[in-house]
């Protein structure tokens, strides 16, 4: 007979799994008084105070903690995810102890379509970036920055219902992806070699 397990045994795993995921906190934003809230632990990460942190702070005091080099490209997802809706999901790195975290999550709608909140998780992954401090890398990394910018773009362009500057930013899209395909490339030649 299999062996039962309690709500409790549940929850354990849940979090044991969550936690050597990288999970280090949730995080919800409401977007019409647009304030962002985060649990405990991961407002420790960003230097905040947890209580403070608990109850919601204002986007720019959030955006405060991201350093100034991922600062306005993390404010150009946030805006471009609430104007699209659906899912989210941005890297940055912190300025307290400079931390590379990953923020993922839904921002919802209610029943008029009108978007509400948004609410995720936040994955350190600081270990990971370690191995991405190689040289190599770092034409990768922003490439794939000038990505989401040039998708962030896209969307709002598609919004405002510019189809010309859709087309050129589509054109630019293209481009930068033959030119991740390139990095990529190069790289999977110098690991077999």
């Amino acid at each position: 007979m299999p062996r039962r397990t309690s709500p409790l045994d549940d929850t354990d795993r849940i979090l044991a799994a969550l936690d050597a995921s990288g999970v280090v906190g949730v995080w919800t934003h409401d977007v019409w008084a647009d304030r962002i809230a985060v649990s405990t632990a991961l407002a420790d990460v960003l230097g905040l105070a947890p209580d403070t942190a608990a109850a919601g702070i204002p986007r720019d005091v959030f955006l405060a903690t991201i350093l100034d080099e991922d600062r306005l490209r993390v404010e150009n997802a946030l805006h471009a995810s609430i104007e699209a809706g659906g899912t989210f999901e941005i890297a940055f790195r912190t300025v307290c102890g400079e931390r590379r975290l990953g923020f993922r999550g839904r921002i919802f709608r209610d029943g008029s379509g009108r978007r509400i909140r948004g609410l995720g998780i936040a994955i350190d992954h600081t270990e990971e970036s370690a191995d991405q401090n190689r040289p190599e890398r770092h034409a990768e990394q922003a490439v794939n920055r000038m990505a989401e910018h040039a998708i962030a773009l896209h969307d709002l362009a598609a919004g405002l219902h510019q189809p010309r500057l859709v087309s050129l930013l589509e054109s630019l899209m293209r481009e930068i992806g033959f030119t991740l395909a390139g990095h990529l490339e190069r790289g999977e030649r110098r690991r077999s070699h």
